[in-house]
């Protein structure tokens, strides 16, 4: 009997807050002003110090003006500023040896699984206003697009398969990512379509669209229809040069429920 596992949807909100370095709460309109932070991409640092940066863009609510504004970077106890920004600015690039060199970090202590924050601070009459990063900024295995292709051992305990497929990138977005076999993996001549991967390059996190792999299951004995799968949430390891995909898997008569998979890279 297949086991059927819902996902949890982790929904990440930017988080802001205001201080006062007076120690004075300041209470009037227009006094705090909270800079707006695009997600960055990438927004990881790597194992590859030399090559590590994250990039995003700044800008302020319609009509505020600011007497300056600075990044700020975290790490346990330590911060430290970083460096002075103009906004609004497109492309503000933040390298991993800048964020070592402003928090006095000796490079022995920059490794995987290590995490920073950057905040960007703004002033505006003596007033400093801090606006928390969307995320915290990893150290991750190095990436390169090409490690999400090639010939992939997919599992499923909930569903009770496993196998092998390849997986192809779109010609016009490496990001996006075909899984090519998987119907015939499973013992299905299928329709033609493909499952469809939908790779964040910002954080590796995955979803897709639903896409109907087979019109029926007369092959399998059963009188279903439009037999379907959704990559409702997932995530690539560079580290572990894996996926870890959560399908809903449908009929046209109903849902089989959320089923969990892995792929990890096969025999090269």
């Amino acid at each position: 009997m297949k086991i059927y596992i819902y996902a949890i949807v982790t929904v990440l909100l930017l988080v802001t807050s205001c201080k006062d370095h007076n120690d004075n709460l300041v209470e009037e309109r227009g006094t705090y002003v909270v800079p707006v932070l695009s997600e960055p991409s990438p927004g990881y640092f790597t194992d590859n110090l030399e090559k590590s940066y994250v990039q995003f863009d700044l800008s302020l609510p319609e009509g505020e003006k600011i007497d300056k504004a600075e990044i700020e970077v975290t790490h346990g106890d330590k911060s430290a500023i970083l460096k002075e920004v103009s906004i609004p600015s497109t492309g503000v690039k933040v390298t991993a040896t800048e964020v070592l060199n402003a928090l006095k970090m000796p490079v022995s202590d920059y490794k995987l699984g290590e995490t920073f924050n950057l905040y960007i601070l703004t002033t505006k009459g003596g007033v400093v206003t801090r606006s928390v990063a969307t995320f915290p900024i990893a150290v991750v295995c190095y990436f390169d697009p090409v490690m999400l292709l090639g010939s992939f051992e997919f599992k499923s305990d909930d569903w009770g398969v496993a196998g092998s497929v390849t997986m192809v990138a779109d010609a016009n977005d490496p990001y996006k990512i075909y899984i090519e076999g998987y119907p015939q993996a499973e013992g299905l001549t299928g329709n033609g379509n493909r499952i469809t991967l939908n790779v964040n390059p910002s954080n590796f996190s995955i979803t897709g669209p639903k896409v109907v792999l087979a019109d029926n299951l007369a092959e399998w004995d059963l009188t279903y229809t439009n037999y379907a799968y959704e990559p409702v949430s997932g995530k690539y390891s560079a580290c572990d040069d894996a996926y870890t995909v959560t399908f809903a898997i449908s009929v046209a008569q109903g849902s089989f429920g959320n089923n969990v998979f892995t792929f990890k890279r096969g025999a090269k």
